[in-house]
Order: C-alpha cells, then structure tokens, then sequence
C-alpha cells in the first residue's frame, strides 16, 4: 500500500499527463486555426504538448518509484496482479510509443506511433480505473467474486 503522498502525487501525475494528452489531441484534431497559409496549430497546442512531455517525465519518475515496492510486493503476492498487469502493459506501450514519436523515422511508421499512442492513451484510464477499484475492494473483502488475497 502506498503512503497518502505518494497516492497523492500519483494521482496529480496520471491526471496531469491525461488532461494534458486529451487536451493537445482535441486541440490539433478539432481546433485548428486559420492561418495566413491555411490551417494552423492552435496557440494553445504547443503548450499542451509540452506540458504533456513533462508529465510524462514524471509518469517515468513515478513508474521506477512504484516499481520496487508497490508493483513487486503486490505481483508476488498475486493480488490484483491481471488489472494491474493490465494498466502496467498500457504504461509500457505508451512509453514505446512516445519513444517512436519523437525516434522512428518515416511517416507511416510516425503515424502508426501517433494513432498508437492515443488510443493506449484512451484506454490507459479505464484501465487504472479498473485496478484502483479491484485493488479497493480487495482491501475491502479479501476473497470477493473470485478474486484472491
């Protein structure tokens, strides 16, 4: 179990680098302004974009934190392992797939890692929804639905 800063300061850092995601990609999907050569970004978009790099900065800070303690002890004792298991898959796919935004060249290979990201982006916070929530109800009742303590 984390202590209440750390839970804390995990929860800023998921919240910060989702909003910060969904806000860049609405902002270059929907509100794109209308330059003197046509479309252009949004004044806001690069903002976004920077500030989501930072907040993924501190997601990697974040990861190598929890991993000696919260993800080792709790995947060795077996709890909660397929929903956190889960989340922990999206995590790592979102820091490859950012990798390959900024590192693979070619631009289909470009895309395939954008469209990649946000998607993995998308489904990371129903994904820790569900851990948050089977990982509550475990502390709750050990032995509920099948899962086990």
């Amino acid at each position: 179990m984390l202590s209440r800063f750390h839970r804390r300061c995990s929860y800023a850092v998921l919240v910060l680098l989702f909003a910060s995601g969904l806000a860049h990609f609405v902002l270059h999907r929907w509100f794109m302004a209308q330059g003197e050569f046509g479309p252009s970004p949004q004044p806001l978009e690069p903002w976004m974009l920077k500030l989501h790099g930072a907040a993924a900065m501190l997601s990697l800070v974040l990861l190598g934190s929890l991993l000696p303690g919260h993800i080792q002890r709790f995947w060795r004792l077996a709890r909660n392992r397929s929903a956190g298991g889960l989340f922990l898959t999206c995590a790592l796919l979102l820091i490859a797939s950012g990798y390959g935004l900024y590192y693979v060249g070619g631009e289909s290979a470009r895309d395939w890692c954008r469209q990649s990201h946000i998607v993995l982006g998308l489904l990371a916070l129903p994904a820790f929804g569900i851990h948050l929530w089977r990982g509550r109800a475990l502390r709750r009742h050990p032995r509920i639905d099948g899962l086990r303590a």
